[in-house]
């Protein structure tokens, strides 16, 4: 690395992050790096909050009431709220850990994503996971970010604080499966068609075929007609004058440009085919709506 990770590491403790959503809080503690040379212990103690060991360089003996490990470079192991644990030298090398321990809530009643990685990590043994060189990286990040402060950086360590908690559940789960569903915007028809529904309005000043919207979706004429239909229950032409009907009635109600301009923007080759469309719709013509509604 071109830059100190000490002063980093130093200038990432510095920084108060709190990560909030309606179904997790999370609160970074420390967020640091830690080195020791020769014979050194970190006594028996217990955190209320979650702590990340990951191991750049080195190795150490790791004590916890069911038993003791070795843990040594590219490996990690997770210390989860309530877990009594010890920390000896293993032999003079120097160790540095990236050290990230941050409190966790969750929302007990959401069946969600956040939900499920809280329950891995709250349930994780206590015990060393390899082939975590891919994460140490995302620490690795996080402390050049902290050292350059270019902008944007805080909400980047946000960002990767996330990520070292999500890659840390997928090393420690046993599983790819999970019982939670994730939200989703749109069926495929949906949100094809709430393109279709952007493109007329977008485009509502102009004359708009069906071709020209099968062009731009890359679409066929009859999927556009049978995503409209499927959607609306009525044809694409009887839709987009569905929508030309609708801005109508709100340049005459929130505008002051004549019946005349309404037309020529709505597309209507004269302004007598455009009050024939408004009072077939409406019963009454355009200047007399706007006269009712003003």
């Amino acid at each position: 690395m071109e830059f100190d990770i000490f002063k980093a590491s130093e200038e990432l403790s510095k920084l108060d992050i709190k990560i909030k959503s309606s179904n997790i809080e999370i609160d970074v503690l420390w967020f640091r790096v830690m080195k020791n040379i020769g014979e050194w212990k970190i006594n028996r103690h217990k955190h209320s909050s979650f702590e990340f060991h990951f191991v750049a360089s080195g190795g150490c003996r790791v004590l916890h009431d069911g038993g003791e490990f070795h843990v040594n470079s590219g490996e990690f192991y997770l210390t989860a709220p309530e877990i009594y644990h010890t920390q000896v030298s293993d032999g003079n090398e120097e160790y540095i850990e990236y050290s990230l321990n941050c409190d966790i809530s969750i929302n007990e009643e959401s069946i969600c994503e956040d939900k499920h990685i809280f329950d891995i990590l709250n349930m994780a043994p206590c015990t060393p996971y390899i082939g975590i060189d891919y994460i140490n990286k995302i620490f690795e990040k996080a402390l050049e970010e902290a050292f350059y402060k270019k902008i944007g950086y805080f909400n980047n360590i946000k960002n990767l604080v996330q990520m070292l908690l999500i890659e840390s559940a997928r090393a420690v789960s046993k599983t790819t499966e999970f019982s939670y569903k994730i939200p989703m915007k749109y069926k495929k028809d949906d949100y094809r068609f709430t393109q279709i529904e952007r493109y007329i309005i977008d485009n509502i000043d102009n004359p708009i075929s069906t071709k020209e919207i099968a062009t731009y979706m890359h679409l066929s004429d009859k999927q556009i007609c049978r995503i409209i239909k499927q959607c609306k229950g009525v044809s694409t032409k009887e839709y987009i004058c569905r929508l030309k009907f609708t801005k109508a009635k709100e340049l005459l109600k929130n505008t002051n440009l004549s019946i005349g301009e309404i037309s020529e923007f709505l597309g209507f080759s004269s302004q007598y085919y455009f009050n024939q469309f408004f009072k077939k719709r409406e019963s009454y013509s355009p200047s007399t709506f706007r006269k009712n509604v003003k």
